[in-house]
This record gives structure tokens, sequence and C-alpha cells, in this order.
């Protein structure tokens, strides 16, 4: 450090790093200044560029979208899903926002207001990107200007040109859709160039060539044959959008970006969980719609991932189609129902009929078997029947007791009336897995155990129910071992230890649920215990006793009673006693599935056809599990109090009955009630171990039916 003789200050040397401070640039000043003048002087401009952001925000996000029902939502998008992709898209649509509207009203509201904040951005994007990228395609002045923008928009981090439109437009939505439609806009105007630029040259020639106008060759050849790319860069638009929920929520936005903001900023791990299961289905059912028809591969968060790598060049993302053209699809023939299956259809239909009838007789009396655990009214309510469907009967289980009897009942009238040309599902392998399911089901709920406080009455409907499955779960397997189904391509020889070990992590899972709290209760009146009452008891006698005393005793039953009741939630496992020690039985039908899973995975060396029938009774047993915890979940969220909740391990048995019933998809998936010919007419049947054709010729059959 230099001194100055004169002021006796030290002045830093060049080397000194204080010296920069001599040399220091007012980058941020001259910001400053130019963030005022335009404060000033383009306030107007301002306005024009918002109006539109919050004018769609508020119109159609808070003012209509957040105030309309949830059943309108759900059925809105069951409609798109069903006419843009498919109806399995448009239900799988519909339940998944069903399921965020279940978590609770405010979750609800922040679903619809993210499906809202989502579209916006998207449909300005829409609006800006196409128009811009057709441009693009067609003058390559255009595309030499605009690209270089590109290249900007998506090398700077977002976080960096949030910082403008927050000064010029506040903290807010309006400012957060704007920053999000600026990340998410580069690939739709990129992947909308390259589709128009992709169109052959001798096909726009040849169209100009018969006359066409400009506008003509641009509607009706350039744009229908870019439209994949175009749909792709809607599809990576999308996603983009929804990854910058969180940047969103940090500028202010509201939507489920925010309470999964605010839940991980308060380490709420409940309000965490159940936001980011909201915010995974709002994705995935956004995803789903918005892909191309063959372009379902990949788990969300992998084309999440590739979306925001692939920014700079979303080009690669493209699928690319080289196939070799397949040669003349063989004829497919559907398998009449014969004689042989109509006995154990019969059988099946009304062992099914037997359980819809026993939920409208009497399945409890006095109290609820399930709901009373829950609820303090069960307890008031002797001398009273309630049939399967009533909060105090059956509740949920006997709900989705009948939902899976009118599905077995429509496998069999379909199969019936229309042989292998209705829905995957309503076949012979559907009613075998969901007779299981019931027979699983009302084994699990007979021998339930009752609240010990009450006393609860069986009646008729529960018995003639377990009956009805029985008879259902028998007639459907008889059934399945005459089906004349097939499978698409030979089974491998191989064991498929996959899918043991699979199902033995799932009974892993089941242990674990039986070990876990099944409820937590935090009713203030559940802690008295009996010594507790009993303290007071004799408390309140011998303030009888001795008048003189009562004001001293009175206030020592008050603090007794203020510390039993804030003592910690009462847990109750899923083998304790005081609960419906459902835990257990779910690991016994998991135990169960094991063996089966050993048949089905081809341990014991059997064909494809015995293969199928045992794969078909675990999946039975997978969704009984999965039945038998959901009814569970689903009865105390219709009945309990509001501070009775299911616990955890319910959640874990519904995991477990669900990895069983999934590791059985692969091989149901394979089979449909088909027989097929080659262009000779020639039978190749599939149905028996030993086909009269080779393998080989089998094989590639099944793969041009595909």
């Amino acid at each position: 450090m230099a001194q100055d003789d004169a002021t006796g200050s030290t002045e830093p040397e060049f080397f000194d790093n204080a010296v920069l401070d001599q040399f220091e640039i007012p980058f941020g000043s001259w910001m400053d200044q130019a963030v005022d003048w335009i404060d000033t002087n383009l306030d107007g401009l301002l306005e024009v560029i918002e109006w539109p952001f919050d004018f769609l925000l508020s119109n159609f996000v808070d003012d209509f979208l957040v105030e309309l029902s949830w059943v309108w939502v759900c059925l809105a998008f069951f409609v798109l899903g069903s006419l843009v992709r498919n109806i399995k898209v448009g239900a799988f649509s519909a339940l998944a926002l069903a399921a965020c509207g279940i978590l609770g009203n405010a979750y609800w509201i922040e679903t619809a207001r993210t499906i809202g904040f989502i579209f916006v951005a998207v449909l300005l994007c829409v609006i800006i990107g196409i128009p811009i990228g057709v441009l693009c395609g067609r003058v390559d002045g255009i595309w030499k200007v605009v690209r270089p923008l590109l290249d900007a928009m998506q090398v700077v981090h977002s976080f960096v040109y949030m910082l403008p439109f927050i000064f010029f437009f506040g903290i807010g939505s309006t400012s957060a859709t704007m920053v999000t439609m600026v990340f998410a806009l580069p690939p739709l105007i990129r992947l909308t160039n390259l589709g128009i630029r992709q169109v052959p040259e001798d096909v726009v020639e040849a169209s100009r060539a018969y006359g066409a106008p400009e506008w003509r060759v641009l509607s009706d050849v350039q744009l229908p044959l870019a439209r994949p790319a175009i749909m792709t860069g809607l599809n990576q638009t999308l996603l983009l959008a929804i990854s910058m929920l969180g940047i969103a929520a940090i500028m202010g936005a509201g939507g489920l970006g925010r309470l999964l903001f605010n839940a991980l900023s308060n380490q709420d791990v409940a309000k965490a969980t159940s936001a980011g299961l909201a915010v995974f289905l709002v994705a995935v059912v956004l995803d789903r719609i918005s892909q191309r028809e063959d372009s379902d591969g990949g788990s969300l968060w992998y084309r999440i991932r590739m979306a925001w790598a692939h920014r700079k060049d979303p080009e690669v993302l493209i699928p690319v189609d080289d196939a070799p053209a397949r040669p003349s699809t063989p004829t497919a023939h559907f398998a009449e129902t014969t004689n042989a299956e109509r006995v154990p259809m019969m059988a099946a239909a009304g062992g099914a009929v037997l359980v819809v009838l026993s939920v409208f007789l009497t399945w409890t009396s006095d109290a609820g078997k399930m709901s009373a655990y829950g609820r303090r009214v069960d307890e008031d309510l002797p001398g009273e029947s309630f049939n399967g469907l009533a909060a105090s009967g059956g509740s949920w289980f006997g709900i989705i007791m009948l939902g899976l009897a009118l599905f077995v009942i429509g496998s069999v009238v379909l199969t019936e009336q229309r042989p292998g040309k209705g829905p995957r599902w309503l076949t012979t392998d559907g009613a075998v897995i969901s007779s299981l399911a019931m027979v699983v089901t009302m084994v699990a709920y007979v021998l339930a155990g009752a609240p010990p406080r009450v006393d609860v009455g069986t009646g008729i409907g529960v018995w003639l129910a377990l009956v009805g499955a029985v008879v259902a779960a028998g007639g459907s397997v008889l059934w399945i071992r005459v089906a004349p189904h097939t499978p698409l391509h030979p089974l491998s020889a191989d064991v498929s230890w996959g899918r043991v070990v699979g199902v033995g992590i799932a009974v892993a899972i089941l242990l674990g649920a039986m070990f876990s709290g099944w409820s937590f209760d935090a009713r203030q009146d559940v802690v008295l215990s009996p010594e507790i009452e009993a303290r007071i008891a004799e408390l309140q006698q011998e303030a009888r006793d001795n008048p003189e005393d009562a004001g001293p005793i009175g206030a020592e039953i008050s603090a007794t009673l203020a510390a039993a009741q804030s003592s910690e939630t009462i847990i109750t496992d899923g083998k304790s006693s005081d609960g419906p020690q459902l835990g257990i039985w779910s690991l016994l039908a998991g135990v169960l599935s094991i063996g089966t899973v050993l048949v089905a995975a081809g341990v014991f060396g059997l064909g494809d056809q015995k293969q199928w029938v045992w794969s078909a009774i675990t999946a039975g047993i997978g969704l009984g599990i999965a039945i038998i915890a959901s009814a569970w979940i689903a009865t105390q969220v219709r009945s309990a109090d509001p501070n009775y909740v299911s616990g955890i391990g319910s959640f874990l048995a519904l995991c477990g009955g669900f990895f069983i019933a999934a590791s059985s998809g692969a091989v149901l998936n394979e089979f449909r009630r088909t027989k097929i010919y080659d262009d000779e007419g020639h039978l190749l049947d599939l149905a028996t171990d030993a086909a009269p054709v080779a393998e080989v010729e089998v094989a590639e059959a099944a793969e041009e039916l595909v």
C-alpha cells in the first residue's frame, strides 16, 4: 500500500484487490437508470404487453377455472383426453384430477390455478411461437435473426431474465407467466421451423405447379406434413412450463408450486408430499394429452429431464420412424363362445349377481364395523341396521364390492355378445382378477376385528357377498381354463425370476405395513385410559363426600383431563387388537401370492396357457390387497371424525398390493381372444403348447397382428 504524505491515507497498489474499486464500472447504475427511464417513458407499452397476461389470468383462471366445480373440470379433461388421444387417456386424466381434489379443497383450488397458469403460458407460446416458426421455416433471413435470440433465451439462466419482469411488472402471477413463456417458447419455434423445412421440396413445388396459392401450400401441404414436429414442440413447451412451477412460486405465482415451496420452507412433510403428488398428477395428465399418438414411452421425469437437457437442440427429440415396411397383415378372427365356456360363465355371473344383491341387504347392525373406529356416533346406534352402501354398514368395502361384481357381469355379457371385440379387460382374465379380489376383500372384512367399544352385528349381506364372491371366483377360474385365448408372442421359456423377486419385495412392504400405523387418532376423548377414568371417578366421589374441598378437587380433575388430552396421538398398527387387524390379512394374502407367482413365472415349467391362468390369479390377489387398504382409507375419509385419519401402513399395503397385481401385467397383456390366419387362410393355432406351425411363423404372424 502506498501512503499519501499530505493526507496520511493509504492508496492500494496495482496488485492489491482493493484497487479494483477505483476502476469500478457502474453497470448496475446504468441498468437502474434504464429501468427508471422505461417506467417513465414506456408505461403505455408495458401496459399493452401486460394486458393479455393479466386478462387471461384474471378472467379465465381466477374468475372461471378456480370457481368451476371440480366435477366439470374432471369431465372436461375426460372429454379432452378422449378426443385428442383415446378414452383410456381421458379416463386416466379425469381420475388423476379427481385424486388431486380428494387431497382437499385447498389443493383442488391450487390444482385448478396451476392448470390455468400452464394453459395461459402454453397458449401464448402457441400464438407467438407457431407463426414465428412458420416464418422462420419459409424465410431464411428471418431465421438468421431469430436463431441468435432463441440461443440467448435458452443459454441465459431463468433467474437472470426473471429480474426485469419483476422490475417492470412486479411480483405475482403475471410476471411469472411471462418468464415461463420466455423459457418454454424456443422449442416450439425451433421444431416448427424444422417441420416446415423438412417437408419435401418436390411436394411443395408440385402443389405450386398445380396453381395452388402460397397460403394453400402452407395450410394444405406444409403444416399437415410438419404436424409431428409441431406436436413434439408443443409437448416440449408444455414440459418446460411444468418445470418452471418452482420458479413461478418464487416469483409469487399461486398454484401447487406455491404450496410446495411454502411446505419446504416450513419443513411441513405432510403438505409437501400432498402438494408434490398433486404436481406429479397434473404434470402426467398434461403430458399424456399433449403427446403424439405413438409416443407414450418414457417416464414423466425422464421426459422433463430430456426436455430440459435439449432446450437448445430439441430437434434430436423428434422420434425417427425407420422401421421397414411390413408385409401384408394376417387376418384375425375372434373365437366364438363355446358351450364349455358357458357353464362357468353363468356361474361367475350368478355369483356376481349375489354380490350385487348383498350390498342392498343388512351388513351390520347396532354400529358400523369399519366406520365405528373413526366416529363416535356409531356408539349410539343400537337397534339399527345398515346395508353395504351405508357409511355405518359396509361403507367403501360394500361400494367397491358392487363395482367389482358389475365388472364381472359386464365381462360375461360382453364376451357372450361380442367375444374378443370389447375392451381388453372386460373378458376372461378380467373376470378372474375381479372375482378373486372380491374373495380376498370379503375374507379380510369378515375376519377383521370390530372396534372394542361397540358391539357390531354381522348381517346376512356380508355372508351372501362372501358366498357370491367364492362362486364367482370358482366360475371365473373354470372359465379361464377353457377360454380360447392366445398370446400375441410366445412366452419366454426362461423362468421370470424378476417377477418372483418383485412379489417378494411387495410382501416385504406388506410386512412393514403390518407393523406400521393404520390409524392416527388425535381426538381428545380417546386418551382417557381406564386408569385415568377411574382416577377421575375417585376424585368426583371425593368431592361429593367433602363439599368443602370441591374447588381444589375440581381443579385437580381439570388438570388430569388436560394432561391426558394433551398426550401424543394414539397410533394403531395393522396387527393390534385395538384396530381392524387388516395388516395381518393383507400380509397373509401377500404370502399366498408368492406361491401363485412361482407357478405364473414358469418355475414349474408349465405352458403359456397355465402361466396366463396363474398370472390372472396372482393379479387378483394383489388387487384384493390393494382394495383392502383403499377401502379402509376411503371409509375413514367418508365417515371418520376430522382428527381420526388412516395411517401410512394402509398406504404401504396399497402399494404392495398394486405391485403384486402389476407383476402379472406383461403376461396378461400378451393374451387375446383371437385365432390368427395367414394370407392363404391357414390357421395359426397359438392356443396349444405345441402349435401346428413353426414357432418362428407364429411369432411373425402375431407381430403382424400387433
